[in-house]
């Protein structure tokens, strides 16, 4: 008894073991397919949804489909695969193909799911602290009550609240600088999207205003050191390179010159000279002295003239 109960667990486990999930959006078509050689000649076949016949297959015969599979299941002899149409939740099961000979074989085992698509959902945000791209996003089902919170912070959002949703994913998170709900499951998805307009995408760091006034005043100072080390430097640059000329003396005229080495002047120059004569031997007067002269006074005017043209000085008396 022992080694019965045995086998049949070993047997359990290996179904569960080699079953493949298959998840189908409800009203679309399901493909199950086998390994055709797996399959000897001679071999009864059959497909069995839990204990249900879906189709059986004899070598030989035609394939004969069963119960409510009948005219919406299609078999193909040539591989030995089915294909069931407008798939509904009621078809959702395990889903087996076998093979008997000698023995009876499982050739092929399906963990069937059927799912409806996902209803589109609505996003809203709502900001705590633009400076710390801080803000939470509510995603909404629509036309139902079930909604999740989310808290963004530095380009990552986590649940505050775990949405109520049945067989699907409610989600919030920042991709290429917008927020995105969505909601999804294993056949269907649908999203909502709203862009990211907090300060925080362009702005990483938000600065107060003591922050902005003491860097103002450092790139000032930096800028006028700066300028003040250039004019230094040119300054110096150009004192090396400066020749001082020195004045030139203007060249005195020397008035005993003679006249026609003299240049043209624009005006004539007014020359005095003081022209003493020598004096005749005067009688003595009556009272026996002689009179006592007084020098004559002859006023000359000397014209410079031409180089060319020159012309004595003339004086009159």
């Amino acid at each position: 008894m022992a080694v019965v109960v045995l086998l049949l667990l070993i047997s359990v486990l290996d179904t569960v073991k080699g079953s493949e999930t298959r998840f189908v959006k409800k009203g679309s078509d399901l493909l199950l397919d086998v390994d055709k050689n797996a399959i000897k000649q001679g071999d009864d076949f059959s497909w069995k949804c839990n204990s249900t016949f879906v189709v059986k297959f004899n070598d030989g015969t035609q394939p004969s489909v069963k119960g409510k599979y009948e005219g919406r299941s299609y078999f193909f002899k040539q591989n030995y695969s089915v294909v069931i149409r407008n798939v509904q939740h009621e078809d959702s099961g395990n889903y087996k193909a076998r093979a008997s000979g000698e023995e009876e074989r499982i050739i092929a085992d399906y963990t069937v799911i059927v799912q409806d698509p996902v209803t589109p959902v609505k996003l809203t945000t709502h900001s705590l602290d633009a400076r710390d791209c801080n803000f939470t996003a509510t995603c909404k089902v629509v036309d139902s009550e079930v909604s999740g919170i989310y808290q963004c912070y530095n380009q990552t959002c986590r649940a505050l609240s775990k949405p109520d949703v049945k067989d699907s994913l409610l989600t919030v998170y920042i991709q290429e600088g917008s927020v995105v709900c969505n909601h999804s499951n294993n056949v269907s998805w649908t999203n909502d999207t709203q862009p990211l307009v907090s300060p925080c995408k362009n702005e990483p760091a938000v600065l107060n205003t003591g922050t902005i006034a003491g860097i103002s005043v450092a790139v000032a100072v930096a800028v006028g050191c700066l300028l003040f080390g250039l004019f230094r430097f040119w300054k110096r640059k150009g004192s090396a390179n400066t020749v001082y000329e020195v004045p030139q003396e203007n060249p005195q005229t020397n008035p005993y010159e003679s006249p026609a080495e003299v240049t043209t002047s624009s005006s004539p120059t007014s020359t005095y000279a003081l022209v003493q004569f020598s004096h005749r031997l005067e009688q003595p007067n009556d009272t026996g002295t002689c009179p006592n002269k007084q020098p004559e006074t002859i006023y000359a005017q000397v014209n410079r003239v031409d180089k060319n043209k020159s012309k004595p000085v003339t004086s009159n008396r």
